[in-house]
């Protein structure tokens, strides 16, 4: 039984077209329905070279060789093509031949194949990374977060009883910076904005525009929420700053987005187990008794280390002469430029009454010295607030790399801030 008609008009009509074309010469010779529906009749005897651009691109043919496979782009119509080309003789005559098959369906499948493995292999990266660090605060969280989503910034947002900590990460610099704001119904929109679409500068509420622009942003800038939630009791959100490139397809993949929010929500949980008795209710810094902790467990044993031992001046005036609200409002502001260069490395401490500690981390000594040019700058910007406090802290920053006597520094950085205070202090003004 001969088949041969079927075979062709499988090969035409369901499968692709079949072309064959005289070397030599380029005439199309043969071509089958598929090219004749698309070309007209007339295309027989035509120039190939006139009509299709691709056999440019067609690979050396071995004569009664084997097809060589090969595919093409169609540039203007953007279609996939893959072709089995073959070389052979008839009649002292060598030809051509082509099977043209359109792939654009398979390859567009194969594309969104590849993306999702990339996707998901970039995944499982990012939840190894998340895992090992699942104990850690969320300090850590946010450098993975910038790289993995190719932005600039990231914003942490979370409610803190009557206050919301903004905690920034700027990659340029790998620079933390860490702000609290009082909430108002205002304030408290910017957990629940909408993740679909970017957010303006001026959507936020003026207190959070204020950090923005302490952190680079501007009235033009625009961000993008990453997600948002509540746990025991705690709103949060995660932003970005919109950066070209920006990972936005990733953004969209709920199982991504599932892992940050178990990493967040974790540390949340585990946090408030902690919190009040490792924080110091009126600032929200560590305390002492998290202090002494952090020095039997690791301040005794970096391989560096900076202390900055502070103490703001005049709390007692303030307090016989305006009162213990203003007295508070002035450790708070204390606290506040404190606060503003904590990171996953610099921790803050209100040791007691006046008394504040800075303790950096495994740095270098120039990171010390940038350290306290930050903290400088922030006091005084925040001096500039017409709150009628004006906060006047002595400063004592000592350095020491691994061998050091950590009960040695502590002295010494408490001799040069106590130096500091009797320069800082007005004459008659009392020295305590």
């Amino acid at each position: 039984m001969d088949f041969n008609n079927e075979i062709i008009k499988f090969v035409s009509d369901k499968v692709g077209g079949v072309l064959i074309i005289a070397e030599g010469s380029d005439e199309i010779v043969y071509a089958d329905s598929y090219f004749t529906k698309k070309y007209g009749e007339s295309i027989v005897g035509m120039d190939a070279t006139n009509v299709f651009l691709w056999l440019e691109e067609c690979p050396e043919l071995e004569l009664d060789g084997d097809a060589v496979e090969w595919e093409n782009i169609d540039t203007d119509t953007q279609k996939y093509y893959r072709f089995h080309s073959a070389l052979f003789e008839k009649e002292g005559k060598k030809y051509k031949i082509h099977l043209m098959t359109d792939i654009t369906e398979y390859m567009g499948l194969n594309r969104d194949i590849t993306k999702y493995m990339g996707f998901f292999k970039k995944l499982s990266a990012f939840q190894t990374a998340v895992l090992e660090k699942l104990s850690n605060t969320f300090y850590e969280l946010l450098p993975m977060l910038v790289d993995y989503f190719k932005t600039s910034k990231a914003y942490f947002l979370i409610q803190r009883e009557g206050n919301m900590d903004i905690i920034t990460y700027n990659k340029m610099g790998s620079v933390y910076s860490n702000d609290r704001i009082n909430l108002n119904a205002k304030v408290e929109e910017a957990f629940t904005m909408s993740a679909d679409d970017d957010i303006l500068f001026d959507s936020f509420a003026p207190e959070i525009q204020e950090v923005m622009k302490l952190n680079g942003g501007s009235q033009d800038s625009t961000y993008k929420k990453l997600c948002n939630g509540a746990v025991s009791g705690q709103k949060y959100a995660i932003y970005f700053n919109v950066w070209p490139n920006m990972d936005r397809d990733s953004m969209k993949e709920n199982t991504l987005l599932s892992v940050i929010r178990l990493y967040v929500e974790n540390g949340i949980m585990k946090e408030k187990l902690l919190y009040e008795s490792e924080h110091d209710r009126l600032t929200g810094l560590y305390n002492k008794g998290k202090y002494l902790d952090m020095v039997e467990k690791e301040y005794t044993n970096l391989d560096s280390i900076g202390i900055f031992n502070l103490d703001v001046n005049n709390l007692k005036v303030l307090n016989d002469t305006k009162g213990h609200e203003a007295g508070d409002k002035l450790l708070i502001k204390a606290a506040n430029s404190i606060r503003k260069v904590t990171s996953n490395k610099v921790h803050g401490y209100r040791m007691g009454g006046d008394e504040y500690l800075l303790v950096a981390c495994n740095v270098t000594k120039e990171e010390v010295d940038v350290l306290k040019s930050r903290w400088e700058a922030e006091l005084a910007r925040l001096n500039t607030l017409d709150d009628g406090i004006d906060c006047v802290i002595a400063i004592g920053v000592v350095y020491g790399e691994k061998g050091y006597d950590f009960s040695e520094l502590m002295h010494e950085a408490d001799k040069l801030m106590y130096e500091d205070k009797k320069s800082k202090k007005k004459p008659g003004e009392e020295i305590r």
